[in-house]
């Protein structure tokens, strides 16, 4: 019987990493959001809140236990803000942005709810005690004050998040190259091969290192 190729064997084991990850975050993501969803339903709201963020940070494209988890906390946060429980209002939106910020990459996928989430958190801090050097500030300003802070953008540039994950890439095939052709089979250097190796896996580094210098 024929052995199965390279290409399919590498084929195979991306597939199964990929349908492993995937698993997961849907296993988990389900299973924390029938928890969150339980809690809420005996009353226990603030458990219902940390389980929903749980269940909000197992993001996948398409979810539909990310989106429900993500309705659920907003319905929280809305329910407690008409009611006046500020705190509580504060906790569901503040999983809301976490969720949001912790789930984005080259872009933002719940941009609209961060910044329904950034708007609400705004204002419930605008209405909370001030520190002394803002007791002379209006809500208005102290709302527009806490909006700045909450919408500063403080994560790498995405672009050098590429350039980091292709540096990466880069110095994972030089390492291949180096061990695959690097060497004949007596285990003598192949030395155009061996230098050509060499190259690419400090060319990856480089990329690595200036994309984390620069991000």
């Amino acid at each position: 019987m024929r052995a199965p190729s390279r290409r399919l064997t590498t084929a195979l084991l991306i597939a199964s990493v990929v349908i492993t990850v995937t698993s997961r975050a849907l296993i988990e993501g389900h299973r924390e959001l029938a928890r969150g969803e339980q809690a809420l339903a005996q009353g226990a709201t603030s458990d219902a809140i940390r389980a929903l963020r749980r269940s909000a940070h197992w993001y996948l494209p398409f979810s539909p236990f990310t989106r429900r988890a993500y309705e659920q906390l907003e319905h929280i946060a809305t329910t407690a803000e008409g009611q006046g429980r500020n705190d509580q209002a504060l906790s569901a939106w503040r999983a809301i942005r976490a969720s949001a910020l912790a789930t984005r990459w080259l872009i933002v996928p719940e941009r609209e709810r961060l910044d329904r989430a950034n708007r609400h958190l705004a204002a419930l801090m605008a209405e909370l005690p001030p520190p002394p050097e803002d007791r002379l500030k209006d809500r208005t300003r102290l709302r527009e004050e806490h909006l700045a802070l909450l919408q500063e953008d403080r994560a790498p540039d995405p672009a050098w998040l590429v350039v980091l994950a292709l540096g990466f890439a880069v110095w994972l095939a030089g390492l291949y190259r180096t061990l695959t052709v690097g060497f004949d089979d007596q285990d003598r250097p192949q030395r155009r091969a061996l230098w050509l190796s060499i190259a690419t896996v400090l060319g990856g580094l480089a990329m690595v290192l200036t994309a984390i210098a620069r991000a």
